[in-house]
Parts: C-alpha cells; structure tokens; sequence
C-alpha cells in the first residue's frame, strides 16, 4: 500500500469505529477495527471488524445492516472527493488468537 491509501485507510478506520461507536442506533459494543483495506483507486475499503464476545455474527449483521447509513456518516466526516463503497469483512482472529491461548494453557507445559 501506498503512503495516500494508508492514510485512507487509517482515516477510514478511525472514523467508522466513531461512527459505530456513537451513531448506529443498534447498539454495537465489544468490537475493533483491527485493519482497513483500500484499493489502489480508493474506489472500495474493506473494512475488517473482530468481536471481544461470542455474539459476533449477531453483532456483525448488525454493521451489515447499517453500512449505508455508515457510508452516508463517512461521506460526511470524510476529507476525499468521491466516498469509496465500503465492504464489511468478519475478522476472527481474535477469536483463533484465544483459542490457541487456550491450548497453550491446556498443554501445562513448565
């Protein structure tokens, strides 16, 4: 990635966690923004949300379900001439990260 699209996307990700944050009437709590993916021509940002509890498909079809009205808050809040489409993308390494803790712990090896 370049410097411009990193910079997008760092932008693109601080503002969409706000938004979610703040602005979506669902309540969405216990989730990251852990990376942001932009293309070369900024014309698409996949953004990719990890879950902190177990309801994370409930809790992402709710992010899924307000994407238009994110969209619509980022075009707001944003500094960029055309809005790129957004694409939300299930991130489970959090998940896979404690899982793999967990059989750490479990082997109790000293």
């Amino acid at each position: 990635m370049h410097h411009r699209e990193e910079r997008v996307a760092q932008e693109i990700k601080e503002l969409v966690s706000e938004i979610i944050l703040k602005d979506v009437r669902s309540k969405i709590e216990f989730f990251s923004i852990p990376y942001v993916k932009v293309t070369a021509d900024l014309s698409v940002a996949k953004i990719y949300v990890s879950f902190f509890t177990s309801k994370a498909t409930e809790e992402f079809a709710k992010i899924v379900a307000a994407k238009g009205f994110i969209r619509t808050q980022l075009a707001k809040k944003i500094r960029l001439r055309k809005v790129p489409e957004i694409e939300f993308i299930l991130d489970h390494s959090l998940q896979e990260g404690n899982a793999m803790l967990n059989k750490i712990k479990d082997l109790n090896v000293e």
